[in-house]
């Protein structure tokens, strides 16, 4: 019984976890914040030597928080702690995220940035995250780095001669808050292995020309640009290859007269496009959306979040565009299309006019989903309604399998979309 107790009170004492395989205490590690992992060191030399090798380092702003918090009012915490805990890696470092905003004292230098990239890179770095709220220049090493594989960069103005084929073996390129300057107008990059592309809040867009044959997704949220018939190419490039566009932000783009002699390549491959915060009212969106249905044959789905156009104060140009310029524009049916999902729907002419074709034109179309926005604010308008959905219902359907339903929005509505950026 003694002998008993005594095994007992032994195995109670023992420390389980710091037994574990290495690989499993490397595990654990990933699954933690950073600063977590750090604060493992302090248990034991076995879990020091898996922090040293920890190859996942995110500095975000909850590091950050705690950062401040335990410094107190050392100045150089920031900069220092990245120094220390990038100096002392004992093996590769897969990932690496850093997050600095505005309240940090002080702000990264240049210097602190290129050095940090520099050794990255040498250390074999796949997925690279930064962001700064400050403009700093892209540290010039990153563009023919050809071990990362996923760049998100948040903050930066890309204003470099760089050598025209740039990120060789990125597949994932998110641009956050990044100015392409003049600088790199006229120039084509080529990005060899993108698949995809995403531009949110960026300044100088269309300076940015970019050829990669992988590319699949191609995003534009948060961006506001006017795409003058010159620049054109910037757009149309991708389209010969992409699989799913994603533009929002109302996009601006040539003045009404000139968007038809906009050449658009056929996009063979386009199968998916989202469109966020269109305007039916305008004219020019309007016809280069049914320009992009023209020539996108392959086109499966559809979705529209669309600008509430009871608050437009003019829908004849539109509508007039729709019946009369453009009543013939779609004239090959979309023979694959089978979902049209339609979020912000009024019910004015244009809107109905632009279903109606839809599925006349939609020979296999089997799902459409049209929801509209509720005012509180206003006036109840159910008659308006039950009467714009009974006459939505009665509109002739190439499809036998088509199957239309509308409602109001709710939650469940914004998982339909893919990218959610709002």
């Amino acid at each position: 019984m003694a002998s008993r107790r005594r095994k007992s009170e032994e195995d109670a004492g023992r420390d389980v976890i710091s037994e574990l395989p290495v690989e499993v205490k490397e595990m654990i590690l990933e699954c933690l914040p950073t600063r977590d992992a750090a604060r493992t060191a302090l248990l034991s030399t076995h879990w020091n030597e898996v922090w040293l090798r920890h190859g996942r380092l995110v500095f975000d702003k909850d590091f950050l928080e705690c950062l401040s918090k335990y410094e107190g009012e050392k100045g150089m915490a920031l900069i220092n702690t990245i120094n220390d805990i990038l100096m002392l890696r004992a093996g590769p470092i897969k990932k690496f995220t850093l997050q600095v905003h505005r309240t940090s004292d002080p702000q990264p230098q240049q210097c602190d940035l290129d050095r940090w990239c520099r050794f990255l890179l040498r250390n074999g770095v796949q997925e690279l995250n930064l962001y700064i709220s400050r403009n700093h220049k892209l540290p010039s090493c990153i563009f023919l780095c050809r071990t990362i594989k996923q760049l998100s960069l948040g903050g930066f103005i890309f204003d470099l001669p760089v050598p025209s084929c740039i990120f060789p073996s990125v597949t994932s390129l998110f641009l956050e808050n990044v100015e392409f300057s003049d600088n790199v107008k006229e120039i084509v990059y080529s990005v060899p292995n993108l698949e995809e592309l995403v531009f949110c809040g960026c300044k100088g867009i269309t300076n940015f020309e970019i050829s990669s044959t992988k590319l699949e997704r191609y995003i534009v949220i948060g961006s506001l640009f006017w795409m003058k018939l010159d620049e054109s190419r910037w757009f149309t490039r991708c389209l010969k290859t992409i699989k799913t566009l994603i533009l929002g932000a109302r996009f601006l783009l040539c003045k009404d007269a000139e968007i038809a002699t906009v050449t658009f390549p056929t996009a063979i491959n386009l199968q998916v496009i989202e469109l966020y915060d269109l305007s039916v009212s305008c004219a020019a969106q309007f016809a280069f959306v049914l320009q992009l249905l023209q020539n996108s044959p392959n086109l499966c789905q559809l979705k529209i979040m669309a600008l509430d156009c009871l608050c437009s104060c003019d829908l004849t140009m539109g509508t007039r565009l729709l019946e009369e310029q453009y009543s013939c524009i779609i004239k090959q049916d979309l023979k694959i299309l089978n979902t049209i999902i339609i979020v912000g729907f009024s019910g004015v002419t244009l809107e109905m006019l632009f279903v109606k074709m839809l599925l006349s034109k939609s020979p296999t179309l089997e799902r459409v989903a049209i929801m509209e926005y509720v005012d509180t604010d206003i006036e109840d308008t159910s008659e308006d309604v039950n009467s714009w959905r009974k006459e939505l219902l009665c509109f002739p359907r190439a499809s036998p399998e088509a199957q239309l339903v509308c409602g109001e929005i709710d939650d469940s509505v914004f998982e339909l979309f893919d990218y959610m950026w709002f």
